[in-house]
């Protein structure tokens, strides 16, 4: 590998800037195991550039930040009982493994290199080919691309001191959400209440669906990827597992295109967690792995190790989640995305830097155009417009406007309001431009609550109901009759288990 690449000799770079300079997917699927010699080489690439200088400058924030904290820990020790701290801790974790839940099936699928397939569709030549998508920051790479440390995240640049016959390809976003719709309703016929994470990843609930149908775990998940390949032609891989973390986790041990089922028992869940990576860990990135690891918690097992400092500084680390995290605890709720939980909607551009102001406006105008169709078509729209740009010292900044009325959903208009919050800024010179909207209102639910708009009914879901539909176990919401439907509570089963139920949905 290292005569491949053309490693440069050793720099002076800390090992961790040369981690935090190879980018956030270092995770992903399919690149090597030891990425050493790949870290030196994006390392030599980047230096002198300004993207360099702005995670230099991060990582010697960071690194004082966690001097700090070891300061902080050293002075929490002090005089302090440290095994009367780790037998509290002992005890809140027996209550936490009384509370664990093992009778739900959850299921994370994530499609394979989703852009890349999906481009490998529509042509086929790219088979075998060491391509990318998306110029300016690569949004995904193919696998033979993956191999010499090419991944999602990249500036493009990078990406060719890789492999300098790279070919990269520009996003084609609408066809990807066409591939997506089709695939998420194939993931529906498993579980109506899916919850679609991505455009390209979800989790779903498969109890109901396996009991129904007689089938075990894994002859569902199987069944379920070979229906996605067959009528997509792409690859689905999936985990298997008692929670959504879990699941995630062990959605990307047998990537691509295959699955992986954790043992549905608390042994197993413990194992499995012990020596896992903490990065491995959903939601945990490159800052909180380094913070982490200043304690000395390397892997979820070194949790456990480490938990008397946790408790002493739970302010800083969380000590309930990274508890829960050691056990294997996590929610087992697959419910999808509901409208008034929405807080914004935007869009945003990537590009090499540009500093031209009729350049800078084409950008925009771009944006403007894309938020006008995710605002139309979704329905939104809101009171407060922020644009926000990126330097191409890679510093980030907003500016925002408040009206005392619903902005208009139109392009232009968009791009007129973006325009007036940027012509102060300039001149610039900007690697990204987006606009975002917030204060939002549903225009659905308006032209539901208009004459001749269909009723929305909120209803409070019976004890018996509750019960019996095990999509709706433990649920106390009101729930709409629109939204009944769709987590799979039809009108003739629930006439069945609950007639004084339905005379109450017919009297409303």
């Amino acid at each position: 590998m290292a005569d491949s690449l053309n490693v440069p000799p050793q720099s002076q770079a800390t090992d961790s800037l040369l981690r935090r300079l190879a980018g956030p997917s270092t995770t992903k699927a399919g690149l090597a195991t030891d990425q050493t010699d790949i870290n030196r080489v994006i390392a030599e690439a980047s230096k002198g550039s300004k993207f360099y200088e702005n995670e230099k400058r991060k990582d010697k924030d960071l690194t004082k930040k966690i001097e700090r904290i070891l300061k902080q820990r050293d002075e929490a020790r002090k005089g302090v009982d440290i095994a009367h701290v780790e037998h509290s801790v002992d005890q809140l974790l027996a209550k936490m493994e009384a509370q664990r839940d093992l009778s739900q099936i959850i299921v994370h699928v994530d499609m394979d290199a989703f852009y890349a397939n999906v481009e490998l569709l529509d042509n086929p030549r790219l088979k075998g080919t060491i391509f990318a998508v998306g110029h300016g920051v690569l949004t995904t790479a193919s696998y033979e691309a993956r191999k010499f440390g090419i991944r999602s995240g990249m500036p493009e640049y990078i990406a060719k001191k890789l492999y300098p016959d790279l070919v990269v390809l520009p996003c084609n976003f609408g066809r990807y959400s066409e591939m997506s719709k089709k695939v998420m309703d194939i993931f529906r016929r498993y579980d109506p209440n899916m919850c679609a994470a991505s455009v390209d990843e979800g989790y779903l609930n498969i109890t109901h669906y396996c009991e129904e149908h007689v089938l075990t775990a894994e002859e569902c998940v199987q069944q379920m990827r070979q229906t996605v390949e067959m009528e997509t032609r792409l690859t689905v891989s999936a985990g298997i597992a008692p929670n959504k973390m879990l699941a995630k986790i062990c959605s990307d041990r047998n990537k691509p295109n295959g699955q992986f089922k954790l043992d549905f028992n608390p042994q197993a869940v413990k194992a499995f967690m012990q020596d896992l990576s903490i990065r491995k860990v959903p939601g945990i990135g490159r800052v909180n792995e380094r913070l982490l690891e200043s304690i000395g918690i390397r892997t979820c097992g070194d949790i456990y190790t480490h938990r008397a400092a946790l408790s002493l500084m739970d302010k800083q680390f969380g000590l309930h989640y990274l508890l829960q995290t050691y056990l294997g605890i996590a929610s087992n709720h697959v419910e999808p995305y509901h409208r008034d939980e929405r807080k914004s909607i935007g869009a945003e551009r990537t590009f090499s830097a540009i500093s031209e102001k009729e350049k800078i406006f084409k950008k925009l105008e771009e944006v403007a155009a894309e938020l006008e169709d995710d605002m139309e078509n979704r329905g939104w729209t809101g009171k407060t417009v922020t644009l926000k740009y990126k330097l191409d010292t890679y510093k980030v900044y907003t500016r925002a406007k408040s009206f005392d009325r619903w902005i208009s959903t139109k392009k232009e208009d968009l791009f007129a309001i973006g325009k007036e919050l940027l012509l102060p800024e300039l001149p610039l010179r900007i690697r990204l431009i987006g606009l975002r909207v917030t204060k939002l209102k549903d225009l659905r639910e308006d032209a539901d609550s208009k004459p001749g708009g269909i009723k929305r009914v909120g209803l409070q879901l019976p004890q018996f109901v509750l019960q019996v539909h095990p999509v709706l176990r433990g649920r106390r919401e009101k729930l709409t009759s629109t939204r009944m439907k769709g987590l799979g509570c039809h009108k003739m089963a629930t006439r069945r288990l609950c007639p004084d139920f339905m005379m109450k949905m017919r009297k409303s």
